[in-house]
């Protein structure tokens, strides 16, 4: 009876940690890219980072591309520095969550071994640390409760074995580069980010907010772990609809915009708070794998707070464009593990059926935002042939910058779009002694060997360095 007293109890304590109302919104503060300090920063040359998911693989591969920034030397604006102090933003879902929160957080821990990201997590086995959470009779008491799930106890070991308890509050006296934590938001199928202007909608401060349960709520991998939970406030507030809301409500036929039409729509879900009163949030690869969806929309319209193309079209106070360079870096670590069941008669198992259902879309949106990013570019590339002496220069990088520049309009623009994966090795080449196949087949865990998460990262390294975008970006800085 004791032991039956001592467990009802412990589960009726059990809940959630809530998100904060705000009953009043100020677009100057809180956690949005133009409310952090810049610091050393330039946007002169604007650098963009995305993190794929793929558990330790994909947080190994993030890494290795962290250090190799590091370590590239650049010269910019006069001043020597590296190319991972010009990093703007960096934008992830799932596994490359991790590496990116680190390093909004502690930054050059992140390199550290001891007490640093390698100890805490890239050489760790977190799914052994996370099953020890599970089973514990304690928590197994509070996983009775109603309103304390499995993604709740994984949240409190991140927040506490890896994040320090710091919160989005402390990430944002970090200054920049802003980060762009991504889930799925489980009801619309779609991203959700966390920062300021997402919470805006919900009436709620994110300042407060853990680091750690937003990156739990980024890896939650459907059916391991329960959905993430999210109050909406969003009866607290008034929440002024955007412009660009406005006129989309204006096009009954749907026609004119469908991909602003549909934003649009499910930013207006989170308003119905009748409908919506809680958000449950599921792993971010889910509706991104690659962690770009989000800057993307940033790419092709004015319409969400961080809009390059604003920034592009606006001067700084020596009179030249704002932003002059873009370099965009998609970390992707998808893998492609040998598959055996087209060889056999027999249905394949419960397990692989849910695997390939979980990861095999993911991978095919994931080329799909690949593809979009090059088509981005592309069009940027051909509109500005026109201030070119030679049309062919608004296609080469570090193309010399027309002496007379338009005094209103479209600006110069010198592109890097760079893709590093392990679907980059071409047939027949090894890296560090192992092929293309051997990358591919590193498992979807949080647990990899010692020696499996270094060669990943020094893979990464070596990768980025022989790509031929990356190369004429390093000339165009020496």
């Amino acid at each position: 009876m004791i032991a039956m007293v001592a467990t009802a109890t412990v589960s009726a304590c059990a809940e959630y940690p809530e998100n904060q109302p705000l009953e009043t919104l100020n677009e100057q503060t809180g956690y949005r890219f133009h409310a952090l300090e810049a610091g050393g920063n330039s946007e002169s040359l604007f650098v963009i980072l995305a993190f794929s998911g793929g558990g330790t693989r994909a947080a190994a591969l993030s890494h290795g591309v962290m250090e190799k920034l590091r370590d590239t030397r650049i010269t910019w604006e006069g001043k020597s520095k590296s190319l991972l102090d010009e990093v703007d933003v960096i934008s992830s879902v799932s596994g490359g969550s991790f590496t990116a929160a680190y390093y909004g957080l502690f930054r050059d821990r992140l390199f550290d071994e001891e007490n640093g990201f390698l100890d805490k997590f890239l050489y760790k086995d977190i799914q052994a640390e996370l099953l020890k959470q599970l089973i514990n009779p304690v928590n197994l008491a509070r996983l009775t409760s109603s309103t304390f799930g499995r993604i709740d106890l994984v949240a409190e070991y991140y927040n506490d074995a890896i994040f320090e308890q710091k919160t989005f509050a402390d990430l944002g006296a970090q200054g920049r580069p802003f980060l762009m934590i991504n889930a799925t938001n489980m009801s619309q199928g779609a991203g959700f980010t966390f920062t300021q202007d997402q919470f805006d909608v919900l009436c709620s401060t994110l300042d407060p907010f853990q680091v750690g349960r937003s990156v739990a709520a980024s890896s939650n991998f459907p059916i391991a772990f329960t959905p993430l939970q999210i109050n909406n406030w969003a009866n607290r507030c008034e929440w002024p609809t955007p412009t660009w809301i406005k006129t989309v409500k204006k096009d009954q036929a749907f026609g004119n915009n469908p991909r602003r039409n549909n934003r649009a729509r499910l930013v207006e879900s989170y308003r119905d708070f009748e409908e919506h009163p809680y958000i449950h949030l599921l792993d971010g690869g889910i509706a991104d794998n690659i962690g770009f969806r989000g800057p993307l929309a940033a790419f092709q319209s004015n319409d969400t707070p961080l809009s390059l193309p604003r920034m592009i079209n606006q001067r700084g106070t020596d009179g030249r464009p704002r932003v002059q360079k873009v370099v965009v870096i998609l970390v992707n670590a998808k893998n492609a593990p040998t598959i055996s069941y087209d060889k056999e008669s027999s249905p394949p198992g419960l397990f692989t059926v849910l695997n390939t259902i979980a990861i095999v879309p993911m991978d095919n949106y994931s080329f799909d935002t690949v593809e979009l990013l090059q088509k981005t570019f592309n069009d940027w590339r051909k509109d500005r042939r026109h201030l070119y002496n030679n049309a062919r220069d608004a296609y080469t990088p570090c193309a010399p910058v027309p002496k007379e520049l338009p005094t209103a309009g479209l600006q110069p623009l010198d592109l890097y779009p760079i893709v590093v994966g392990f679907d980059q090795i071409e047939d027949g080449e090894e890296y560090l002694g192992h092929d293309r196949d051997w990358y591919l087949s590193l498992p979807t865990s949080f647990v990899l060997e010692r020696d499996q998460v270094d060669k990943v990262r020094a893979f990464a390294g070596a990768l980025l360095d022989n790509t031929d975008t990356f190369k004429a970006l390093r000339k165009c800085l020496e």
